[in-house]
């Protein structure tokens, strides 16, 4: 059953309503985190300087 489907799972649209959609902020810091591992990774050329965000507060 897909996470998205609210019809058959009215729990999932609940728990977003009283927590956020912890599936698509995890989904997006992961992500985030793949880019700026293949950004560090990158042993083909110079290393351009990767911004480090890990100081912003998280999304709520």
């Amino acid at each position: 059953m897909p996470a998205n489907d609210a019809a058959e799972a009215p729990i999932y649209e609940t728990l977003v309503q009283e927590h956020g959609d912890v599936l698509a902020t995890a989904r997006k810091a992961a992500e985030e985190t793949q880019q700026r591992a293949e950004a560090v990774l990158d042993f083909r050329g110079p290393v351009a300087a990767v911004p480090d965000d890990s100081s912003a507060e998280p999304a709520a």
